[in-house]
């Protein structure tokens, strides 16, 4: 319960009591009847009596002005003990299902108001008029008059206690209605100060469609205090934890994923993959070339002239005897 509500609903409880003491509790109406003779104490004259408990004067007339200020004085202590009773009470108010408490604690409000107020104005009074001391009947019955009011109209504050309090809630749910951000069970907006969190998008707007395929985004640094948002990511990606892709030893051509078809965006055909560059056998490497070797038999013209002018060169005397000679 707010405090602007509880007001409210104080503000219903005072203003059907406060029209009675206008209309019915001024000077000339209490000495109108004064002067018809009516005896209080007859038929229906008690309730009619109640209702010029918050009486109030401009001048005295017949009387003192020390009479005058009691009476006014009891009237505004009675509607200040009002509305602080009637907002306390309006605490304990259920918010949602409170009509009854509402008419019951405008009541009780105004009984134990009038009853305080009543047996504040027979003290004052006493002292006021000079009145003797065994005046206890008297501060007894200006109790029983201002009790006795409460009691018997007090259900028209609880009337307009339950008014304010219809009236407050119907504000308070005009303020906030369902489906706005915020509110229980209703999708909101991330903070745009968050890391790696994404805005929402509002219901019917598209996101922004990507012109590649999705690939798994990589750890992004910390976001600094009211930096930009990120650029979201797709639902389908949003709810699933983050994993470090793996790398394979040699690299491979990977089919292209299709990307899933948004709201409100033609689905985009998925584009073949440019086939993998053919890789070329290396060159054997070229043999050095070998010297071939001659044939047998063949001798080269070089040779036969080396021979020709080397042979005497080449005779060996053997100046030994052979064994058959000796």
């Amino acid at each position: 319960m707010t405090m602007r509500r509880m007001l409210v609903m104080a503000g219903g409880a005072v203003v059907p009591i406060a029209l009675i003491s206008i209309l019915l509790g001024n000077q000339w109406v209490i000495d109108a009847i004064n002067d018809a003779g009516v005896h209080w104490d007859e038929g229906i004259a008690p309730p009619l009596y109640w209702l010029l408990f918050p009486s109030w004067r401009l001048t005295p007339g017949d009387a003192a002005w020390k009479y005058v200020a009691v009476l006014d004085f009891g009237v505004v202590l009675f509607f200040v003990l009002l509305i602080l009773l009637a907002v306390a009470g309006a605490r304990a108010v259920d918010a949602q299902r409170g009509a009854i408490g509402a008419v019951v604690t405008g009541w009780w409000a105004t009984v134990v108001a009038g009853g305080i107020a009543g047996f504040m104005i027979g003290v004052m009074l006493r002292w006021a008029m000079d009145i003797p001391r065994d005046s206890g009947p008297f501060i007894f019955g200006a109790v029983t008059r201002g009790a006795s009011f409460g009691f018997a109209y007090g259900w028209l504050a609880g009337l307009g206690m339950l008014l304010g309090f219809l009236m407050s809630r119907g504000r308070g749910a005009a303020a906030q209605q369902p489906g706005q951000p915020g509110q229980p069970g209703q999708p909101g907006q991330y903070a745009p100060h968050q890391p790696a969190m994404p805005v929402q998008q509002p219901y019917g707007q598209p996101a922004p469609q990507q012109a590649v395929p999705y690939v798994p985004q990589q750890a992004q640094p910390q976001q600094p205090w009211g930096g930009m948002p990120q650029q979201p990511v797709p639902q389908q990606y949003q709810q699933q934890p983050y994993q470090q892709p793996q790398y394979p030893q040699q690299a491979q051509p990977q089919p292209q994923q299709p990307q899933q078809p948004q709201y409100g965006v033609p689905p985009v055909p998925p584009q073949p993959s440019a086939p993998a560059p053919e890789q070329a056998p290396p060159a054997a490497a070229e043999a050095p070339d070998e010297p071939k070797p001659d044939a047998p038999g063949e001798a080269t013209d070089d040779a036969a002239k080396d021979d020709d002018l080397g042979l005497a060169d080449r005779t060996i005397v053997d100046r030994k005897r052979d064994g058959g000679d000796a």
